[in-house]
């Protein structure tokens, strides 16, 4: 050890110190000082909490069940679930008067010195009614720390409620009934004097009865309508017999009146009984033979005088039989015209008749449905009447007050456990926190060389070396110089980014790729796309037009319509890329690195940082200074002097 050289530290006077302080031995334990706290803590806490568990009276409770009826109306049977009800007997079982009818019957009970401290107060802060949903029983629950009289409470209170209910069906029975037979009597006046006024409106009108026939005006408009409907059935075929006679007469076959065929038809016979005598002649004599016998010579002048007197029959009966014809159908025009004539006379009457009639059935409908009413009422107090309804079931007790075995709170030795585990979790909490406000920063084992001298420096000759500290370089003081800390992808990168994506995916990155920012990607539209001029229109606040893409140009015409590229939808789908395409750190591949990525390749290429905006937009002026350490030597170029597709794009 003597050969090793002489070494000197230099230290502050706070680190010789803190060296010094340590450099007797090791730290001293503490574990029976923790041990101490541990079980002081621990003692009194359970000591504590279980002595109040074990101090607190018990708790018992008595319970019976009740099913009670749905009051219905007096002359009904069929019982029915309310929940109005249930709520409504929760109400009469808490209410005052009904307390103070248990009071009472508990002081008749037979153990009364027990329960002749209770009041009223006592009662409400013991005593609860639970209804179970959906039916019409109620719990009954006595709750209390003497278990001796909790059931005749219970059971007080139960025959306290039996009474009432049986005091307000008493008082239900008889007020119906009232109700009733006060219903009745004035529906009887009523009727009576519907009866009367229906009967005077009967002999005012003229209504015999409810049948038409028996009524006079309707009589007379019914035997009009009768004569009009058969007049005008003659009119109708006198026109047809004129009609048929003109037409007869026009086409010249002989018409006669029926009391003139019969002499024509004789006058048709001697006629055709000439003929035949006279061709009778021609055939067996000359018609010079004829004309020279008298007897002979008659026959020819019997014709002639027959056939002339038929003429003057057919003349005679086609004047008469048209004359005959058109005074019939004269006639029935004037018998229509007369009769409707004296319905229009009679339609006033008619009319009022059938107003007054209408309301005739109108009141008379009144009566019946009165009359109706009337019976059932009478049907109905009958019942009420004649039904024991007071005898019947309205309260059924499922279940009286039986007294409790066990108290149903506290449960002790439950809650010591609780009292044992939160006393030992607070120990651990109280050791815990007297470690961290009693401890010391242990210094390191340190190993004491004879050669090894420690110096302590003062405190001015450390303050002069921070203070010629040189100062920090630009790069530090200027952070908005340094290149930006998004990821800066390569092309090759680009191109395993683009086979894993989807097509809206591929869209999204080629758009960004393109000097296309989320937002403008959000608000684009197939018409600011010209695929024939290999160019896309930017609106809104930064107008401006970029080259389209080869492959951005194939993936838009694969598409049927232009996806609606939203700004959250076009993350997710970067991210699902990035994901997919098992390229190291997914996480920092997103929409801002790929617009780092397009907006370095441009300034590597020697696009002029001011010409920037016509391609990707405005860029803050410290981020255009960062990206100037990514331009190559030498002036800058205009926009259209460098390429500005993406390379991963172009093919």
């Amino acid at each position: 050890m003597s050969d090793l050289p002489s070494i000197e530290i230099l230290a502050s006077p706070l680190s010789t110190r803190d060296i010094s302080g340590y450099a007797g031995g090791d730290l001293p334990s503490k574990t029976p000082r923790r041990f101490a706290v541990f079980a002081a803590t621990f003692l009194l806490a359970f000591v504590a909490s279980v002595a109040y568990v074990w101090l607190r009276p018990p708790i018992y409770e008595s319970t019976a069940s009740l099913l009670t009826v749905t009051p219905l109306a007096i002359d009904e049977t069929e019982v029915k679930t309310s929940v109005q009800h249930a709520v409504a007997q929760n109400e009469i079982l808490l209410g005052i008067p009904l307390l103070e009818a248990t009071l009472e019957n508990l002081r008749n009970a037979d153990n009364a010195s027990e329960l002749a401290s209770l009041t009223i107060a006592d009662l409400l802060t013991s005593v609860s009614v639970e209804p179970i949903a959906e039916t019409n029983i109620v719990k009954l629950h006595a709750r209390g720390s003497n278990p001796t009289i909790l059931a005749s409470v219970v059971n007080a209170w139960i025959e306290a409620y039996q009474a009432r209910r049986e005091r307000s069906i008493l008082e239900t029975k008889n007020d119906t009934s009232a109700a009733l037979r006060l219903e009745f009597e004035q529906l009887a006046q009523k009727i009576e004097a519907k009866r009367l006024k229906l009967h005077q409106f009967r002999r005012d009108h003229g209504i015999v009865s409810k049948n038409d026939a028996d009524n006079r005006a309707m009589a007379q408009l019914t035997g009009l309508n009768t004569a009009l409907n058969k007049a005008v059935e003659d009119e109708v075929k006198t026109k047809a017999q004129l009609d048929a006679i003109k037409e007869a007469i026009a086409r010249g076959e002989p018409v006669v009146p029926s009391s003139d065929e019969q002499g024509l038809a004789n006058l048709e016979r001697r006629a055709h009984d000439l003929r035949q005598q006279l061709k009778d002649l021609k055939r067996r004599y000359t018609a010079q033979y004829i004309s020279l016998q008298p007897q002979l010579k008659l026959i020819p002048e019997q014709l002639k005088q027959t056939e002339d007197e038929i003429k003057k029959k057919l003349e005679y009966g086609k004047q008469n039989a048209l004359s005959e014809a058109q005074q019939a159908f004269a006639s029935a025009q004037q018998t229509v015209r007369e009769i409707r004539r004296q319905i229009e006379a009679h339609e006033r009457e008619a009319s009022e008749f059938t107003t007054r009639f209408a309301e005739h059935e109108a009141m008379r409908a009144n009566l019946e449905k009165l009359e109706e009413i009337y019976r059932d009422t009478e049907i109905r107090l009958a019942q009420v009447e004649a039904k024991p309804y007071e005898k019947l079931p309205q309260l059924q007790v499922i279940e009286r007050g039986n007294p409790p075995i066990k108290p149903i709170w506290p449960n002790y030795w439950r809650d010591s456990g609780i009292a044992f585990g939160g006393s030992l979790a607070l120990a651990l909490v109280t050791v815990w926190l007297y470690e961290y406000l009693t401890q010391r920063q242990a210094p390191s084992n340190a190993t004491f060389l004879p050669d090894i001298h420690l110096h302590s420096l003062p405190q001015n000759i450390l303050l002069q070396q921070r203070m010629s500290t040189p100062p920090p370089l630009p790069g530090e003081q200027f952070p908005a110089l340094e290149s930006p800390i998004m990821r800066d992808l390569t092309e090759q990168e680009i191109r395993v980014l683009l086979e894993a994506a989807t097509l809206e995916a591929r869209l999204a990155i080629a758009l960004l790729l393109s000097g296309l920012s989320l937002e403008e990607i959000a608000e684009l539209s197939a018409e600011q796309i010209d695929l024939d001029g290999d160019s896309l229109r930017i609106d809104g606040r930064n107008p401006r037009t970029v080259p389209l893409a080869k492959r951005l140009k194939l993936w838009l015409a694969e598409t049927k319509e232009f996806p609606d590229l939203k700004i959250d939808d076009t993350t997710s789908l970067i991210a699902c890329a990035a994901i997919d395409s098992g390229l190291a750190r997914p996480e920092t591949i997103d929409a801002p690195a790929l617009r780092h990525t397009y907006i370095s390749y441009l300034v590597r290429q020697g696009i002029r940082l001011s010409e920037l905006e016509c391609i990707v937009g405005p860029v803050p002026a410290k981020t255009l200074a960062g990206y100037g350490r990514f331009s190559p030597p030498g002036p800058g170029l205009p926009a259209d002097g460098v390429p500005l597709t993406y390379p991963a794009l172009s093919s």
